[in-house]
This record gives structure tokens, sequence and C-alpha cells, in this order.
């Protein structure tokens, strides 16, 4: 008999499907989070299971199983510039070397050959990841349909990918390039380097996202070119930044000079609609840096300018992931946690003054006979 379990765990409820598999054992088969999937899903196994197909892999090639995967899953869960980017991976990278191939003849050894082929073919690193991590998401759901009962691609071993370094700009440099910035699009660098948002989020912004009294900046969406506007990938991305003093008054004239709407875009160009991002790169950011002196960088980096002044000034890291929408602690940390080291200076003094002060404190264990008590530092012994 099948039936539907939840458990609770730190990212919310998960939802399963529990029955006895054709050995007799209890099978708990992941549903996702919603519980009309995982009531679908159950429909699916009683089915199988009347039929005594249940654990029978349904044969399909990989490239009628992309067609169906980005038509039922793909087309109806994610982005449409996601939803683009998946199409022309699958276009130009997999479907070359996987299509007329069935699902269940797909090997763990097929998978590394593929990857060692992209790697060979001049193929950045990355790009080379992107398809092998597409790929192993498009397994997973096979596995969940019935086509496989495992994934080839499990136990794939990506190439190593070099660590980039991160670029990001001096206080001084952040002064400079400021004062460097034409008047019109100060409050707009000045908006990118003290909150950390995305470029994306920054041409989004509604006056209403605003709250000059609170001093807060609330994320609500973002702005790509191509596709529009769009809500934040994540729970996480959608977010309130608090900002500061000096960036309070920045907008709070600039948007006092320019009265518009509360529904109106900040940052807009003549005809009301969204900044043209290349266009203002190309105009404005690198000339501006030129002016400045500054080395030429990204306007993401002005993101990691941000991270990098506020972990100096020793912020809390949790607090650190919230300003930036990071989905996790972990990505707070493996972006970052090389800068954190440089906060550290000082922190054994710092702890030793918290718990000891000035009372003469000794190591309680005891020692070999012979060896001497050693004080610990900032004791007067």
């Amino acid at each position: 008999m099948a039936y539907i379990a939840s458990k609770d765990g730190k990212n919310g409820k998960r939802y399963y499907v529990v029955y006895a598999g054709p050995n007799g054992q209890k099978q708990w088969e992941a549903a996702g989070r919603r519980r009309k999937d995982a009531e679908a899903y159950l429909r699916r196994i009683r089915s199988e299971l009347a039929a005594g197909t249940l654990g029978k892999n349904q044969s399909i090639s990989f490239a009628d199983f992309s067609t169906k995967w980005l038509e039922d899953y793909a087309q109806i869960r994610v982005k449409v510039r996601t939803l683009v980017d998946y199409q022309q991976v699958i276009k130009n990278h997999l479907m070359p070397f996987f299509g007329k191939t069935y699902l269940e003849n797909i090997t763990p050894a097929q998978v590394q050959n593929y990857i060692a082929h992209k790697s060979r073919s001049g193929l950045s690193p990355r790009t080379v990841n992107k398809t092998v991590t597409l790929l192993k998401t498009m397994f997973k759901h096979a596995i969940r349909w019935g086509y496989l009962t495992d994934d080839p691609a499990r136990f794939a071993e990506k190439p190593r990918e070099a660590k980039k370094e991160m670029e990001y700009l001096t206080p001084d440099e952040v002064r400079r390039f400021l004062e460097a910035a034409n008047p019109e699009f100060y409050p707009l660098f000045a908006t990118a380097v003290l909150t950390g948002a995305r470029q994306g989020e920054i041409l989004a912004l509604r006056r209403s996202d605003v709250d000059l009294k609170r001093r807060v900046m609330f994320i609500h969406r973002s702005y790509h070119p191509q596709y529009g506007f769009s809500e934040p990938k994540t729970k996480s991305g959608t977010r309130a930044i608090v900002i500061s003093g000096e960036l309070t008054m920045i907008l709070d004239e600039y948007m006092e000079k320019n009265d518009r709407q509360p529904g109106d875009l900040v940052f807009q160009n003549k005809g009301g609609n969204p900044v043209d991002p290349q266009n203002m790169m190309t105009r404005e950011f690198h000339p501006a840096l030129e002016r400045a002196g500054v080395k030429p960088i990204r306007f993401h980096d002005l993101r990691h300018t941000y991270a990098a002044l506020i972990i100096a000034l020793g912020e809390n890291i949790k607090f650190i992931q919230r300003q930036l929408g990071h989905a996790s602690l972990t990505t707070t940390m493996d972006t970052y946690g090389h800068l954190l080291p440089e906060v550290s200076e000082g922190f054994g003094d710092r702890l030793d003054s918290l718990l000891f002060q000035n009372n003469v404190v000794y190591f309680l264990k005891k020692r070999p006979e012979g060896t001497k008590k050693r004080p610990i530092a900032g004791s007067n012994g």
C-alpha cells in the first residue's frame, strides 16, 4: 500500500511517497514541497504497482526525454531567462553527444567521457560544469518519472575551476569613483556601492520600495533588458536592506528633485523606462572609473566592494548574508570568507580581556610532575 508522508526540515516541509518495493522493503520517494505534486506522484506509484511495472524503466531516447523535460518541467517551473539558458545548453552541448542514446544505456563512463570531450574541446571548466549540473537535474527527473533507476552522472568528476580573483574598490577608490561620476548617475552608483544590491535589482527599484524614514530599501524584483521584470530567483533574494544615513540623504534629494509617483522607477530614462544597462556601462560607468584613475571593474564588483567594506567593519556574517540576499550562509562564506581573517586580528586579546580581565588564572589541568603552571595571557602572574 502506498501513501503520502511528510518531514519538516530546515528548508520547510517536504513530501514523500512511501510504499513497499518489489523486494518487500519500504521505499521513501521524495515528491517535492507541494502536496499536490506528492498526490500526483502517489497516483502514478499506485498505478504502476497495480500494473506490475513499478521499477521497470520505460525506454526513451535522450533527445525525446529532453523535449519532454523542457515541456513538462522547465517551461512551467523556471523563469524565461533560465528556460532559454537550459534550451541552449541542451541544443549546443548535450544533444550532440547523448541525442540518440536511450537513457537506460547511458553509463557513468559515458558521462565522464562527455566531460573529458568537452574539456578537450576548449570549453571552460565553468561552462562544462554548468552543463553537467543541468544533466544531473534532468536525470533526477528521469528517475522520478520512471525512466531510470539510478543517476549515471552521480559520481561524475567535474573539471577543477580556477578561483577567480575578486575585484573590489578600496574606500579611497570608492570616493574618487563617486566624485568622478556624472551627477545624474551619482545616486545610482552610490546605491550600488552602499547597498550591495545587484544591477538588475537597482534598475527595478520603485520609489515605494525606498523607506527613507526607516532607512530601509526593499528588494522585490529584478530587471533584465531582454526578459523584463521578474521576482528574485530565491526567497532570500526578496529582502529589506538597511541603508546608511548618507545614502538616505542622497536618495531623498534625488527623488525630491525628480518628483514622480510612488509606483515609478527610482532610476529611469527620459521615457520613464528602466535605464539601459549597456548604455549606462559604456557612457557612464567605465568613463567615471577612468576619470577617477581607478582600475576597470564590472558593475557587479561594486557588490563585492560593499561586502568587503561591511566585513572590514566587523559586521556579523549572518547580517551580511541578509543584506546581500544569499540563499545560504555557505554562499556568503564561500564568496567572502577569505576576507574574514583580516577582521580576526587581536581576537585572542579581546577574548582574554572578556573572560579574565585582570584576574590571575591558571590552567587547572594536571601536568606532568616537575612542570610549572603557566599563566594565561593577560594575567598578572
